[in-house]
């Protein structure tokens, strides 16, 4: 009865996630515990042909992690006999998973799964290289419904996203999961009907491990509630796995919509997302540029920003780099000296009379765009009046750049000449994003100033006709 019940599960699973073709081999990775014996005693049993699916070649493959001495030497003897009275070919590693959790700061536990993968994709494309006939090598891992839901349970209590809720994923790249649907307890009733034995590691017994814990403790109060606590939880997490599905599809749509350049991002094409699609999306950018996870509130702060229509903000995530919401753009760089001017040169691209283009490209692409119009004065738009200068007091000698030691700037209706430093501060706009700020001179005087427009002289009055419209393009 129980071989039937695991049999099922675990065909039901390999066909409804597609987990084997036509042409493919398994290579499964085995520690000797009751889950891996399940799984490679089955795997068997189907390589053969068993259960209407198609031959295929099967391995098995087991780590020693340097960590329980002969425990471990026990556990590595053992897959090693299994294997052999059944003829399955086998391939071990032995790693000093201490040693390398030591030298990388991680846990022992992470260590020990980076060795783990890492071995598995190894010797599945020696395989793949050995035998070109195959069509791909699956690796196969043990993974039970057990294993999931503890895995939902520890992410809920450390808090997570959505897609941490969905649990362990049936099929990822090449790695797949035909126990996904089968729990604990029926692993451990057909290795009994079966007769298989099975090594047990003692460290599982250790409440000291969270994972231990909710397994030996959260698990059984929960199915003391409702015995079917395992399934519903699978069942939940292959729900939440269809939804982040479908927010994954429209996290990519907005990204390849809102992408300007590798380190540039529209703000008005990110603003019409909805706040959750949004938040991914924000992950993704920070995480793609800086290699680090942000955390919840730099994702939640930077949304504020773009749906609150800010101009200037910036912060800095982990790992050091800074997101930057400039006007229009969000903009991530590195830190650099906050009083560093940033040295731009210029170069003319347009040389039509009534569209000038000045294009530089170092240390990133920035365009500034001089357009002319003519207009009625009650014509004129807001955005119009601030980017916006008199035609007739400028002429074509005037010097795009960014800022220089000693700058001032007449700001419009204001009366005062200021430091372009005060101005910031005063402003709020970030030190780090200062210094890559533009600015028109003429005449050694500023005449206009990225997010504070025209000076005072040079601004379009209420008499005015023609007129440039200033446009910076990151």
């Amino acid at each position: 009865m129980a071989k039937s019940t695991v049999l099922s599960l675990c065909l039901s699973a390999l066909r409804r996630y597609q987990m084997l073709s036509e042409g493919d081999a398994v290579l499964c990775g085995f520690s000797g515990g009751a889950d891996s014996v399940t799984l490679l005693s089955l795997l068997f049993d189907l390589s053969k042909g068993e259960g209407e699916l198609p031959e295929f070649p099967l391995y098995a493959c087991h780590v020693h992690h340097g960590i329980r001495g002969e425990e471990a030497d026990r556990d590595e003897a053992f897959c090693k006999a299994f294997c052999e009275e059944r003829g399955i070919p086998y391939f071990s590693l032995f790693a000093d998973v201490p040693k390398l959790a030591a030298e990388t700061g991680d846990s022992l536990e992470t260590a020990g799964r980076k060795v783990r993968y890492e071995f598995f994709a190894k010797t599945a494309e020696r395989l793949r290289r050995q035998h070109p006939e195959y069509k791909s090598v699956k690796v196969a891992t043990a993974h039970t419904a057990s294993d999931n839901a503890e895995t939902v349970l520890f992410h809920l209590a450390r808090g997570t996203s959505l897609s941490g809720l969905t649990g362990i994923p049936p099929v990822r790249d090449n790695i797949i999961r035909p126990l996904i649907d089968v729990t604990r307890e029926e692993v451990e009733a057909y290795c009994a009907e079966q007769g298989l034995s099975f090594v047990t590691d003692a460290t599982n017994e250790e409440l000291s491990y969270s994972r231990n814990r909710i397994r030996l403790e959260v698990l059984p109060a929960l199915e003391e509630i409702n015995s079917e606590t395992v399934r519903h939880i699978a069942k939940t997490s292959a729900a939440l796995r269809r939804d982040n599905e479908c927010f994954d599809a429209m996290e990519q749509t907005l990204l390849s919509r809102a992408k300007l350049s590798e380190d540039t991002y529209s703000v008005p094409v990110l603003a019409e997302a909805p706040d959750s699609v949004l938040m991914r999306a924000l992950c993704s950018i920070m995480w793609d540029y800086a290699g680090v996870c942000p955390e919840s509130h730099h994702l939640e702060e930077t949304l504020r920003w773009i749906k609150g229509g800010e101009k200037f903000k910036q912060i800095q995530i982990p790992g050091g780099a800074f997101v930057t919401l400039a006007k229009d753009r969000l903009l991530l760089r590195w830190p650099r000296d906050p009083e560093e001017p940033t040295s731009r040169t210029f170069r003319r691209t347009v040389t039509m009379a009534d569209c000038l283009e000045y294009v530089s490209m170092e240390p990133t692409p920035v365009t500034v765009r001089l357009t002319k119009h003519r207009m009625k004065p009650g014509e004129f738009g807001a955005l119009q009046l601030e980017n916006s200068l008199e035609y007739d007091k400028i002429d074509f000698n005037f010097i795009p750049r960014t800022r220089a030691p000693g700058d001032t700037f007449r700001p419009k209706g204001r009366g005062v000449r200021k430091k372009l430093k005060t101005l910031y501060q005063e402003a709020g706009i970030p030190a780090e994003a200062r210094g890559d700020l533009i600015l028109l001179e003429q005449d050694g005087d500023i005449v206009w100033l990225e997010g504070f427009g025209a000076a005072d002289g040079s601004a379009v009055g209420d008499t005015t006709t023609m007129f440039w419209t200033v446009e910076v393009e990151r």
